[in-house]
């Protein structure tokens, strides 16, 4: 690792701190379930590898048991991971750089890490090397994507390995938590509390209106307020 790479990795890792207990703390609850199905660790590692989400792997486990028509499959992949459109939509500006850092940086976009770019952008704005800051935020990428399959494979392991491991329960209360940070860090950064504002009382509203469904309702309701107004914001940056 050269040096630009070296400093690239190093201002990287700080940010992806507040990832690290999340996604290990997740991804042990996904091992878990994957023991608790009866699959083994190489299982987990490499559908922590591909298909690095979340909430699909834990219903892929469901998937595994029971045999799921493909239609219905990729029904529900869609829409479970319909919000992956809109990040990628706005991720667009970032990557302006081609090569395999760029496609693996589309690739691995989450809630967690897209969160954590939006951060990153606040704090360091108008950055001139464009080159080194694609490797900070493919750094910031692996160093979350490595910290989820270690979860994944480690949960399997102890979930195959010691009993008791399968009856803890509410480790997900970590998501949460990690969010409400994010916010609170993005909150002493933003200048103009709009877009943010716009995005709680949106998903508030979507949530009263449809529980289920109200991540994907939320966000095109966002996208189509912050259309609106982006007259009016771009207005008060300046």
């Amino acid at each position: 690792m050269n040096y630009n790479e070296r400093k690239a990795f190093l201002e990287a890792f700080p940010y992806s701190l507040p990832i690290m207990a999340t996604y290990i703390l997740m991804g042990c609850v996904f091992g878990i379930m994957m023991a608790n199905a009866g699959y083994s660790a190489w299982i987990s590692l490499i559908m922590s590898i591909i298909i690095y989400a979340g909430a699909m792997q834990y219903i892929a486990v469901a998937w595994l048991a029971g045999g799921i028509p493909l239609i219905s499959i990729a029904i529900i992949s869609l829409s479970v991971n319909a919000r992956q459109f809109f990040y990628a939509i706005a991720n667009l500006k970032r990557y302006k750089i081609g090569g395999f850092r760029k496609w693996y940086l589309i690739f691995s976009v989450t809630d967690e890490t897209f969160a954590i770019l939006n951060l990153r952008e606040q704090k360091t704005q108008n950055i001139q090397d464009e080159l080194y800051n694609q490797k900070v935020m493919f750094y910031i990428s692996l160093l979350n994507h490595i910290y989820w399959i270690t979860g994944c494979v480690s949960g399997t392991l102890l979930g195959n390995s010691i009993e008791f491991i399968k009856e803890i329960h509410g480790l997900d209360f970590i998501v949460i938590a990690t969010f409400c940070i994010l916010l609170y860090e993005n909150l002493k950064f933003k200048n103009n509390l709009i877009p943010i504002l716009v995005g709680v009382f949106s998903t508030f509203i979507c949530f009263m209106i449809d529980k289920k469904n109200f991540l994907s309702y939320s966000l095109i309701l966002i996208i189509f307020i912050l259309l609106i107004l982006q007259n009016y914001i771009n207005k008060q940056k300046t």
